[in-house]
């Protein structure tokens, strides 16, 4: 049996040593963060193989967090994940500060709205209460990380538009207006990138990101901010500590 029928019939031991081959040579430093990876013309030249098995092992490297597709121009290798503790009510700019981290914040839109059902609900908040809805795009080390919105109940911070939103608003918000992040909701989940957020992350409409949802309180349970971050999966990193409880026995 040569190689071609080899490809063709099982193609798992092809697809297998190519896709090894690449993480040797992200891993070995010969293919450093965000370098073009081969072609699936190339790799399918240089093993022997068809496209498809090509296809097959670069998919691999991104489904991995290994590697990323920018939209038409090719993958790339992925750089290091970041890691985000969401365990703390800091934010990720004022983490990032701390981790030596390269973080620039560019401001995409910024207003005030009126409360729907779902965020007078999610802020317990009468329904047309306004708002301030800005969103904000994070660069991390100059590769865009992940798209943030932001809703705050406006009465709690009169003029926060006026300031300057490239700086950690949790911060901001304690330092300006003494509201103190105390407590979290969270929720994490998967979803497709909607158009905006896609063209602002550099990758094609409707892949996967990872989506965090929060409600932040104040020491005295007041729900003043609800934000939705959408990232790029490959760098993506949630951390947390978890305490374990028991049911109470009945008596």
């Amino acid at each position: 049996m040569d190689q071609n029928e080899l490809d063709e019939g099982t193609a798992a031991p092809a697809f297998q040593k190519v896709l090894d081959h690449l993480r040797d040579q992200i891993s070995a430093g010969a293919l450093k963060e965000h370098a073009a990876l081969p072609s699936e013309r190339t790799l399918a030249k240089d093993f022997n193989i068809s496209r498809m098995t090509a296809r097959r092992a670069l998919v691999a490297l991104e489904m991995e967090g290994v590697a990323y597709n920018s939209k038409r121009r090719g993958r790339f290798v992925s750089p290091k994940r970041l890691t985000y503790n969401i365990g703390s009510v800091v934010s990720f700019k004022a983490d990032a500060d701390q981790l030596g981290i390269e973080l620039k914040i560019e401001v995409i839109s910024a207003e005030q709205i009126p409360a729907s059902a779902e965020l007078s609900a999610a802020l317990s908040v009468p329904e047309g209460e306004a708002l301030y809805r800005y969103t904000r795009l994070f660069r991390a080390n100059g590769h865009p990380t992940f798209v943030e919105e932001e809703i705050a109940v406006a009465r709690y911070f009169p003029g926060l538009l006026d300031h300057d939103l490239r700086q950690s608003t949790t911060l901001l918000m304690e330092r300006e207006y003494d509201m103190i992040s105390h407590t979290g909701d969270i929720v994490i989940r998967m979803r497709g990138l909607k158009e905006q957020e896609a063209m602002l992350l550099e990758l094609p409409s409707f892949q996967a990101g990872i989506e965090l949802k929060q409600i932040t309180y104040s020491p005295d349970g007041i729900a003043f901010l609800f934000a939705r971050q959408m990232w790029r999966g490959e760098l993506a990193e949630f951390t947390a500590h978890a305490m374990v409880t028991r049911p109470t026995a009945s008596l």
